[in-house]
C-alpha cells in the first residue's frame, strides 16, 4: 500500500517537473524578447548576461511614436479581419456544399481544393506579382486580402467540412419536414451547432494571416505594408546598426492581437477540436 502511494507521489512530482521544464523552454524566448525591449543599448550584448538592470521605455517610444509602425499595425488588422470575414462566409457555404451536396465529382472537387494548400507559395509568386503589377495592384490592401483568402480558404473549407459532417442529419431533416428549405435548415439549425468549429477555424486563419510574411514582402510597398514586414525596418545593419530593442518591442506588439483573440476564443477552440472528431 505504501509503495503504491510513493509511486503516485513520485509520478506526480515527475509530471510537475516535466511540465515546468516544458513551460520554461516555451516561455523563456518570450521573456528574453521582453527583457531586450526594456534594456538600454549598453546592456544588450554584455557578458555575463544582465537580468537585473535599469529598465527603459526608449525603444517602445521609438516604435510607437517615432515610426509608422501604428499604421502598419492597422494594415495588418484590416487584412486579417477582412480575410477572416470573407472566409467565414465563403468557406462555410463551400464546406456545406461539399459535406451535404449530392452531385457528380464532389470528392474530386474536395481533393482539388485540398491540393491547393499543398502548393508552395514560392512556385506561383512570380506570376502573381506580374499579374498584380499589370493591373496596378501592388501595394494595395485588397491584393493582400485576396491572396490570403486564396491560400487559406482550402484549409478553412476542409476544417469546416469535417465539423458539418459530424452533425446529425436527423435534426436538419426534421426542419425540412416542418417546411424549412435546405439552406434555411443549415443557417438556423446547423450553424448554431458548429459555432465552436467556426470560431476555431477563424482563429487559425486570423493567426496565419496576421503573421503572413512572404506575399506581404513581395506585394506590399509602404502604403499597404503589414507589421510582419515592417518589423524588418528595425533590423538592417548599417550606420545605425541593428535596433534590437525596437525589434523586440515590435515583436511583442505583433503577438498581442493573436494572443488576445486566442484567449477570447479559447472555449470555442477547445470545443472545436473535438467537434469534428466523431462522424455519424
Amino acid at each position: 500500500m505504501k509503495i503504491n502511494i510513493y509511486r503516485k507521489i513520485i509520478s506526480k512530482i515527475g509530471l510537475v517537473i516535466s511540465f515546468a521544464v516544458l513551460l520554461t523552454f516555451s516561455l523563456f524566448p518570450l521573456y528574453w524578447v521582453f527583457l531586450t525591449s526594456i534594456k538600454a543599448k549598453k546592456d544588450w550584448l554584455t557578458l555575463p548576461v544582465k537580468f537585473i538592470f535599469k529598465p527603459t521605455l526608449e525603444h517602445w517610444k521609438n516604435v510607437l511614436l517615432s515610426s509608422d509602425f501604428i499604421q502598419y499595425y492597422k494594415n495588418s488588422l484590416i487584412i486579417a479581419i477582412g480575410v477572416a470575414c470573407v472566409i467565414l462566409v465563403v468557406g462555410t457555404m463551400a464546406a456545406y456544399s461539399l459535406a451535404r451536396g449530392k452531385y457528380k465529382f464532389r470528392d474530386n472537387i474536395s481533393f482539388f481544393i485540398l491540393s491547393q494548400k499543398m502548393m508552395p507559395a514560392i512556385a506561383i509568386v512570380l506570376p502573381i506579382y506580374l499579374i498584380a503589377s499589370r493591373f496596378h495592384a501592388i501595394d494595395h490592401l485588397e491584393t493582400l486580402i485576396f491572396i490570403n483568402v486564396a491560400f487559406n480558404l482550402p484549409l478553412a473549407v476542409w476544417m469546416l467540412k469535417g465539423y458539418i459532417q459530424s452533425l446529425s442529419l436527423s435534426i436538419e431533416e426534421a426542419a425540412l419536414i416542418d417546411g424549412c428549405s435546405q439552406f434555411g435548415a443549415f443557417i438556423k439549425i446547423g450553424i448554431p451547432q458548429i459555432v465552436p468549429g467556426i470560431m476555431s477555424t477563424i482563429l487559425l486563419i486570423f493567426i496565419y494571416t496576421f503573421n503572413e510574411f512572404f506575399f506581404a514582402l513581395i506585394l506590399s510597398g509602404t502604403k499597404a505594408r503589414p507589421v510582419s514586414v515592417a518589423v524588418m525596418n528595425f533590423l538592417p545593419t548599417g550606420v545605425r546598426g541593428t535596433m534590437f530593442g525596437e525589434a523586440a518591442a515590435a515583436s511583442i506588439l505583433i503577438m498581442i492581437p493573436t494572443l488576445i483573440f486566442a484567449i477570447f476564443m479559447q472555449r470555442y477552440l477547445v470545443k472545436g477540436i473535438s467537434l469534428g472528431a466523431v462522424k455519424e
